[in-house]
């Protein structure tokens, strides 16, 4: 009878796991989504005398405070732009987290997507058409499903300057994703823009089309280093944020200007992860 009890009593402790287990794996209702400009992010590795010699070299120190911003807010699923490769991420990032990154020849500032194991295994691809000359950044497309449907987040870096031939592209690169868009069904765009968006309400009419879409830090006051006349990373869905849910995360060392004073600035980036809850149900 005692050995009965006694298997009758551990057996409580794993049914109640096993059940948990179960609501742990049911339909995942919304999702935390990050993007962040990493500053060319370089893995460190044999680059010392290699192109360009003026990057932002990492200690660990640096990367481990990297890390703890990025991952403070549990991001279920994080856009990378301005990383050397798939390598680099790791310094910045956990077991709990799968990783891809895409690949091109030569120097380049390439873009990643980070994401929990949790969700499965999306089907990742590059998107060559964004690059409409050569050097000019390709998009990162991941497709997941949940609950047998798919939603695609797609990872931009969009051509920076300010001069006419900088902004043309840029504008090229908005004309192109506005056809990319409308085939990825419910979506996520997210990444750095180059652009104030609330200043250029046209580049963002041409996105619009009829999608109906949220930017979640559209008209949010940023506060990161020097970007305080407004957002350039952004995020974007044709489907719904969780209103109240977004959020921009600053370094400690963030005294408004990203100078090397304090010292505690170098290594860093000039950017801080933006975030916010995409609902999946509504």
């Amino acid at each position: 009878m005692m050995h009965r009890a006694l298997i009758l009593f551990l057996g409580i402790p794993f049914a109640f796991l096993i059940t948990i287990s179960t609501i742990a794996k049911g339909p995942i209702k919304k999702l935390k989504v990050t993007s962040f400009n990493s500053y060319f992010l370089y893995d460190e590795i044999g680059d010392s005398y290699k192109f360009p010699k003026d990057r932002k070299h990492r200690t660990e120190e640096d990367f481990a405070k990297i890390k703890k911003l990025i991952l403070s807010n549990h991001p279920d699923i994080i856009g990378f732009q301005e990383i050397e490769n798939e390598t680099a991420l790791h310094h910045i990032i956990i077991n709990e987290y799968d990783c891809k990154a895409t690949v091109t020849p030569g120097y380049s500032q390439e873009l990643g997507i980070c994401w929990k194991k949790e969700l499965g295994k999306p089907v990742i691809s590059e998107l060559e058409q964004l690059s409409i000359r050569p050097g000019l950044r390709k998009g990162l497309l991941a497709e997941f499903i949940f609950d047998g449907k798919k939603v695609s987040v797609l990872v931009v870096h969009l051509k920076a300057g300010h001069s006419p031939k900088d902004k043309k592209e840029r504008k090229e690169q908005i004309l192109t994703l506005k056809d990319i868009l409308p085939s990825l069904g419910k979506f996520v765009l997210l990444g750095d823009f180059n652009e104030v968006l609330e200043r250029r309400v046209d580049l963002l009419k041409i996105l619009q089309r009829n999608l109906k879409l949220k930017v979640a830090n559209y008209k949010q006051k940023s506060d990161c280093w020097q970007h305080h006349d407004g957002f350039i990373d952004y995020l974007i869905t044709n489907m719904d944020w969780q209103e109240g849910s977004f959020v921009q995360t600053k370094f400690e060392s963030d005294d408004g200007n990203f100078d090397g004073n304090p010292s505690a600035e170098k290594g860093l980036s000039d950017h801080c992860p933006v975030s916010a809850d995409l609902l999946l149900e509504r």
